[in-house]
């Protein structure tokens, strides 16, 4: 390797050096020169140069602001995009692989935009493309998920229920509800939004039925936003604390507590996945089985849940419970019979 080479290695290696330092000196306040000169044991004329280079020759944008330091005013320099995490290929892999996950959501309206942004920003301040392989990944890596029919138009509606909600004014929504079969127009202050296995759901107080109400968003055929009608949010109202004895998205006040019990087939699942937070092992049993036991509300949700582990579980506790799963097994039995 002749010497113009390395110094041109040096130089490359030294400007994302500094690239990555002031990004992460700007959430700070941003860098001196004098800590650049520090940093990097190069004369102050040398860090004013590689400062041009990085805004001229790499395009990437600096901003000057000052600062006070030890009761002085000194002039920094910040990224003006503002703050890029420092990230490794490895975790920049992962905030794709996420990314992907988002697709046929309603998030996944703007995906293809991130994506890009994502890349070419990794690529500008840190990486060779080769290092991600963006493109070979995704064509390795498939998802099974359910997907919406038309993402975009409800990703637009579900862009207007983020603000409403980042504001706090009102929205008209015209909502199909699924036991009429009807639109219905309501008038919501949004509370939260809740994402269950890739759907969304609104949690607001309805004007009209004078409470809250869970609505979900792909359900939801248009959006009103009612920018001059602002509420207060209610400072006793906690999504977290509301949702926390919830099944899935729906607290109907209830809380039960239900028993289970799991045959050896599928007690190694149960075992290692969490479905709710107040999940308990109650008991190992002989033959491989396991009994465990939730707290919870909204057993009406839950009970699509029990239907799919079909005879590998048995519901124990309580006996009501236990009687409607017997009379809904007897109406899908009832189905097939016909």
């Amino acid at each position: 390797m002749n010497r113009r080479t390395k110094k041109d290695i040096t130089k490359g290696l030294r400007l994302n050096m500094m690239i990555d330092f002031i990004n992460r000196k700007t959430p700070y306040g941003g860098v001196t020169v004098k800590e650049l000169v520090d940093k990097f044991e190069v004369s102050e004329r040398q860090i004013l140069r590689d400062i041009e280079n990085i805004i001229y020759n790499m395009k990437v944008p600096l901003v000057k602001r000052e600062r006070l330091i030890g009761g002085m005013k000194k002039t920094c320099y910040c990224l003006e995009v503002g703050y890029l995490p420092s990230l490794s290929p490895e975790k920049a892999t992962v905030l794709f692989l996420s990314l992907l996950q988002q697709k046929g959501s309603a998030l996944s309206g703007h995906l293809n935009e991130l994506k890009d942004a994502l890349v070419s920003t990794l690529f500008k301040y840190h990486y060779n493309p080769r290092e991600l392989a963006v493109e070979r990944l995704q064509n390795r890596i498939h998802l099974v998920e359910e997907t919406l029919v038309e993402p975009e138009q409800v990703g637009e509606l579900f862009t207007k229920l983020v603000q409403a909600l980042k504001d706090c004014y009102r929205v008209k929504i015209i909502y199909f509800v699924t036991h009429s079969q009807q639109e219905t127009e309501r008038v919501v202050e949004p509370y939260g939004l809740i994402c269950k296995r890739q759907n969304w759901y609104l949690v607001g107080y309805c004007l009209e039925r004078q409470a809250i109400r869970v609505f979900r968003v792909d359900q939801i055929r248009d959006v009103f936003s009612y920018t001059s009608e602002t509420f207060q949010y209610p400072a006793d109202f906690n999504l977290k604390e509301y949702m926390a004895h919830s099944w899935g998205v729906i607290n109907d006040g209830e809380v039960c507590q239900i028993k289970l019990k799991f045959t050896n087939h599928v007690a190694h699942r149960v075992k290692n996945l969490i479905y709710h937070p107040s999940q308990k092992l109650e008991e190992e049993l002989p033959d491989g089985s396991i009994i465990v036991s939730f707290r919870v509300c909204g057993i009406k949700e839950m009970k699509t849940w029990l239907v799919q582990w079909g005879d590998t579980m048995e519901v124990l506790e309580p006996g009501w419970l236990r009687e409607e799963m017997c009379k809904l097994a007897e109406e899908i039995l009832q189905v097939y019979r016909n």
